[in-house]
């Protein structure tokens, strides 16, 4: 009895040590797939927003699309079978004396048998063909292409989602300290209340104040929505379920502490390297294929060639039987084709393709200067937003210093309920100014990251 109840005992101490772990292990898959870091929410995005889906199967076209081209430079095997029966077998006049008839007179005679029968199968494969080689080589860079618009694709994800982010953060910092003006001004409001039933207190301070509370209670409302309206937008755009919850474990001072004292050097610009340079210059290698492909045409085509077959003919409708012969044949030789003349044609094109691989160039060249420009106008404005957000921050110091002075004067009865609500407006707006200027500041840093080709 001893023994078994000390199993007992053992049993529910492992009981409930599995109870807990798996609770903790639930706990802990459950935080891993709803507390998301902007780094995690970017990857999570790279995998499952519809965006890069949509870019990821275009890659995996242009993959099938080399093999598509390389098939068709393998031997290629085809087989065919004929089975027919004659309804009227063709008639031919052959001179009568043949026949032992009368000279200048035709004995009509039917060649061939009521039922036929063919099968072969061919064998063709290319030797030398310039329009195949110029594909191969075009079929890569289609892929190149493919993937370099992917790689766009990922950083515009990447800007939406950090948008986004931002987005979640800063409403959350607006909602706090409206959640916080709310909560002085419901105790002003209780306390003016008291005042004024004691007498020392008109009912115009109470209304004034009373405005001021709703006021603020509109505007907490707002901001609520507003972290509710940018949640979803982030979970949109990193491809989570709308209906399910999420958790973001960066604050704001984990970005803008950093922001504010970075120098952000513009001469770290790797023009090799940036997305949009390597697009065009893909686009040009592309084009000079293009070119290839047409003065490939003047180039000769040879190839070989393998044919084996069987046939029969018979008056019996099975031509499968046994005793039906089947007589081969076969053959192999090479084809050439080699163009002489097409009217300059082929001229005209690659004159056309020229000019338009010069087109490209064009083009290139206004790409690394568009580059360079957008990285030194973004350069400017995150210069010009850390510069607004630092006047924004000392702003709103200053105003709820003021805020603060107007609100124990209102209290003593020295200020009136009139210009605790002009101080309070004037605070609220300055507060304004700050979400706004830090909004800005930290979508000004993804600009300039995206200009920089570091995003």
């Amino acid at each position: 009895m001893i023994i078994k109840a000390q199993m007992n005992k053992i049993l529910q101490t492992a009981s409930v040590f599995l109870l807990v772990f798996s609770s903790l292990s639930i706990k802990a898959q459950t935080e891993d797939l709803t507390k998301f870091s902007l780094h995690e929410a970017q990857s999570y995005a790279l995998e499952n927003s519809y965006t890069a889906k949509g870019s990821d199967y275009d890659l995996k076209v242009a993959k099938k699309k080399v093999w598509e081209a390389i098939s068709t430079g393998l031997p290629q095997v085809s087989a065919s079978a004929d089975y027919s029966k004659n309804l009227d077998i063709t008639v031919s006049l052959l001179p009568a004396e043949f026949f032992g008839g009368v000279a200048g007179e035709y004995t009509p005679v039917k060649f061939g048998q009521t039922y036929a029968g063919s099968a072969s199968i061919k064998v063709d494969q290319k030797i030398f063909d310039g329009s195949y080689i110029v594909g191969l080589g075009a079929a890569k860079v289609f892929v190149q292409l493919s993937q370099n618009t992917k790689t766009k694709s990922e950083i515009e994800v990447k800007d939406a989602v950090a948008q986004a982010y931002y987005n979640v953060l800063v409403a959350r910092e607006n909602y706090k300290t409206i959640e916080e003006n709310l909560t002085i001004t419901k105790k002003t409001l209780f306390e003016t209340k008291a005042y004024y039933e004691n007498g020392f207190r008109e009912e115009l301070d109470v209304d004034q104040v009373m405005l001021m509370f709703k006021r603020t209670e509109n505007q907490l409302s707002n901001a609520k929505r507003a972290i509710s309206n940018a949640l979803i937008m982030l979970k949109f755009t990193m491809g989570y379920e709308i209906d399910k919850e999420i958790e973001l474990k960066n604050d704001l001072e984990t970005f803008i502490t950093p922001l504010r004292i970075s120098k952000n050097d513009q001469t770290n610009l790797d023009l090799e390297n940036h997305i949009d340079y390597k697009i065009v210059d893909t686009q040009l290698k592309a084009q000079k294929l293009i070119v290839r492909n047409e003065q490939a045409g003047y180039l000769p085509n040879l190839s070989a060639f393998y044919n084996y077959g069987k046939n029969t003919s018979t008056d019996v409708s099975n031509i499968y039987k046994s005793n039906v012969p089947w007589y081969k044949s076969s053959m192999i030789g090479l084809s050439l084709n080699v163009p002489i003349f097409t009217g300059f044609n082929r001229r005209s094109k690659i004159k056309q393709e020229k000019i338009n691989y010069k087109k490209m160039e064009n083009l290139k060249y206004n790409t690394e200067q568009s580059i360079k420009k957008n990285l030194s106008i973004s350069h400017n404005s995150l210069v010009n937003a850390k510069a607004n957000y630092e006047n924004d921050l000392k702003g709103l110091e200053i105003a709820r210093r003021i805020y603060d002075k107007t609100l124990i004067k209102f209290n003593e009865g020295v200020s009136t309920s009139t210009d605790l609500s002009n101080i309070e407006e004037q605070y609220l707006n300055s507060h304004t100014a700050y979400i706004n200027s830090t909004l800005n500041l930290l979508n000004s840093k993804i600009a300039f990251d995206k200009a920089l080709g570091k995003l």
